[in-house]
């Protein structure tokens, strides 16, 4: 009863600072792209900007897991990186009143630094956790971070309209601030024991341990060709919403339902993963991201797309915790935080980049919003074949 106790209070613990964190992050992401254009941006600029954010996250979440796994524990460089996150949400009003784009550019590098770097070191820390308690439910976690971020883009949004956006980010760095406070009171990882006689890993002996495991290579390809398809539809879907003449509300709405079908699925992972498995899982939830995507290029209303969203719940919120769960049974211990925020980079800041690009490219060319995702819908067939073929061969553990 005892152990049970110490588990519901660590649960709760850890889904108060995703919680906070993720209110906080939707905040400033969600509206960032309509910020930049409010303030005076034009839409190439600002989307240039994304992209630029993505190439530097690219970098940074590799240094990120290096340095916790080498001189700061998860949890001291997660508090370190909130904190300054927070400093960083509540200058951007200034910035953007004074009307220098250098200087919003220079807070947006800020942010992209510290707040955009928590998400890849919280999902190493709750691996971390799990290895220390393999009971521990990382969908319990993510979940509830899933519905505050839902709660935020309905909410903030409305905000944003009656009181402007530098209100919103204020009160996006006040929940940053709340998340630094909450991640105080949730324990850290145990330190991993080196042995005096065993030298420090250099980076590039860390990042060849990482990419030793013929298991991680191919949960990372799966993810990659998931990911690539689903950000990309991030940009896609509201492009599809306009073309049914839907408004700015109703894409809120649409990130909304996307969120919300996460939670419940998110919940019962833990007991699904310890029934099923996190292979058999991932080619699930591969099946499913072909047919959402699919699907959405057919629909013939925004209703109907609207309502094929709710796949998030059975794709997204499969694929997360899932993945969180192999990565704790496969990675080295030493590596840990490097293989985690790694594995986070590739899958969501280079598909970030490339399905940009490949977006661009396709727009470019004449394609429309929906028949552009029949091209990502490709892509994650790509990756349900990957999955297949990892489960026939036995390359999953």
């Amino acid at each position: 009863m005892k152990q049970d106790s110490g588990l519901r209070k660590l649960t709760l613990q850890g889904a108060l600072v995703e919680a906070a964190f993720w209110f906080a992050f939707c905040t400033y992401i969600a509206f960032m792209v309509t910020t930049l254009i409010d303030n005076g941006w034009t839409s190439s600029q600002a989307t240039a900007a994304m992209t630029a954010m993505s190439a530097i996250s690219l970098i940074m979440q590799p240094f990120m897991g290096y340095i916790s796994d080498n001189y700061f524990t998860e949890k001291k460089l997660s508090r370190l990186l909130m904190l300054c996150a927070a400093v960083s949400m509540a200058l951007m009003p200034l910035s953007l009143w004074s009307g220098s784009y250098a200087l919003v550019l220079l807070n947006m590098i800020g942010f992209n630094v510290t707040g955009g770097q928590i998400a890849g070191l919280l999902d190493s820390w709750v691996v971390g956790l799990k290895n220390e308690n393999p009971r521990m439910n990382y969908g319990v976690l993510r979940g509830t971070g899933s519905l505050t971020y839902a709660l935020s883009s309905q909410f903030m949004g409305t905000v944003t309209v009656y009181l402007g956006h530098g209100t919103r980010l204020l009160i996006g760095g006040g929940f940053m601030l709340l998340a630094f406070i909450a991640s105080y009171f949730l324990k850290g990882c145990k330190p991993v024991e080196k042995k005096e006689s065993t030298p420090q890993l250099s980076g590039k002996e860390a990042m060849q341990l990482v990419f030793s495991s013929k298991p991680y290579i191919v949960l990372m390809i799966v993810s990659f060709c998931l990911l690539l398809g689903s950000n990309s539809m991030t940009t896609l879907l509201q492009l599809c919403i306009q073309d049914f003449g839907g408004t700015t509300a109703l894409v809120g709405t649409a990130s909304a339902i996307c969120a919300l079908s996460e939670v419940p699925c998110m919940f019962l992972m833990a007991y699904v993963i310890s029934r099923v498995g996190e292979p058999k899982l991932m080619a699930f939830c591969s099946l499913f991201y072909v047919i959402r995507m699919a699907a959405t290029a057919a629909a013939g209303s925004s209703t109907v797309l609207i309502c094929i969203q709710l796949l998030q719940g059975i794709t997204y919120a499969v694929l997360m915790p899932a993945s969180m769960s192999y990565l704790s049974r496969i990675v080295d211990e030493r590596v840990r935080s490097m293989a985690v925020t790694t594995y986070t980079a590739v899958t969501s800041s280079v598909s970030s980049i490339l399905g940009n690009f490949i977006t661009t490219l396709l727009l470019s060319a004449g394609f429309t919003a929906r028949s552009a995702l029949i091209v990502f819908a490709a892509f994650a067939l790509v990756g349900l074949v990957v999955a297949v073929y990892g489960l026939i061969r036995k390359i999953w553990l």
